[in-house]
């Protein structure tokens, strides 16, 4: 290895100091071996706190939804459930949202029961038992978008319509 392709790392975590000096693969190892000695929540952490990973959202809500300037696109003619459409279409603004496509991650019950294809009675209906399961809030505008709960139930709705 010549030394403009070696890495070094310093860390400092109170009186714990160490350098790690090396290839990449070889410093990340060390330096996470180290950090997770030292702050052994570090590796409960990690897998305790959900964040949605939105490429991985992205890609396993293709072929269910798309995404447009104008909002969430159902593409599947099935019949589903109501719950689990507002689902998938409310995961498609949130994920438009944060791609800068979508200008809010939020939609009204009637623009929900527009583009699930339900009547709009159904969709209200429907939306405050989701609401008190923490799947979906409501927001000041009377619009609704999902939760972090939300969206980690939605990842589990498109496994069921994925297989």
């Amino acid at each position: 290895m010549r030394e403009s392709e070696k890495v070094k790392v310093h860390v400092e975590i109170g009186d714990a100091r160490a350098d790690f000096e090396g290839d990449v693969d070889q410093v990340f190892e060390l330096a996470a071996r180290f950090l997770t000695q030292i702050c052994p929540s570090l590796k409960v952490l990690r897998r305790l706190i959900y964040t949605p990973d939105i490429t991985k959202l992205a890609e396993k809500i293709g072929g269910l939804i798309e995404i447009s300037p104008e909002g969430p696109i159902m593409l599947f003619s099935f019949d589903v459930p109501t719950r689990d459409a507002v689902c998938l279409i409310l995961l498609g603004a949130y994920l438009g949202k944060v791609l800068g496509i979508l200008g809010k991650d939020s939609i009204s019950s009637r623009d929900l029961a527009r583009i699930i294809g339900k009547a709009r009675k159904t969709v209200s209906n429907e939306m405050p038992r989701l609401v008190s399961e923490g799947v979906v809030e409501r927001t000041s505008e009377g619009e609704y978008r999902l939760t972090i709960l939300g969206i980690k139930k939605t990842e589990k709705i498109i496994e069921r319509y994925k297989k």
